[in-house]
């Protein structure tokens, strides 16, 4: 689990990531590695389209074991009152964001003494989300609705 902050265009949210599946040790390489993106929050300076044939190449991603990882991003807060101010934000300003662009968020995480970044991919409520959900941690999938999520597919490049 991690505590931290996820910019997007002028919002700034913070949340408290959540393994779901995939690489234990890519969950905790790329959280290790976070502190390489400066200090601040991990800011989403790409988006990638919705599109099926984008979607496929996460997928292909996901296909090779302890290359990948899934983390469940939700509003975290001190209080009730900051967990309530921190779901505004993220259903507003990164959801809504990303559902009319119909866009994943991307954020590249260089890794010294690696050759290849990390690679977060950040999904907004959709199909892919829902799916994997549904195979990974159905439980969830309600609760989680009700307070905004994203879903976050950590990949190696």
């Amino acid at each position: 689990m991690w505590n931290g902050s996820i910019a997007l265009k002028n919002d700034t949210a913070n949340v408290q990531l959540h393994f779901l599946s995939g690489s234990a040790g890519i969950a905790e390489g790329a959280i290790n590695a976070l502190p390489n993106l400066g200090p601040g929050p991990m800011r989403i300076a790409q988006r990638m389209r919705l599109e099926p044939n984008q979607i496929e190449g996460v997928q292909k991603r996901m296909q090779h074991e302890g290359q990948w990882c899934m983390m469940l991003a939700l509003p975290h807060g001190t209080d009730p009152v900051s967990v309530s101010n921190q779901t505004t934000t993220l259903q507003h300003g990164f959801i809504a964001y990303l559902e009319s662009k119909q866009a994943a968020g991307i954020i590249n995480l260089p890794v010294p003494d690696q050759s290849s970044p990390y690679v977060l991919h950040i999904f907004p409520p959709c199909e892919f989300t829902q799916t994997h959900m549904k195979q990974f941690c159905p439980e969830l999938i309600e609760g989680a609705g009700d307070c905004g999520y994203l879903l976050i597919v950590i990949a190696t490049v």
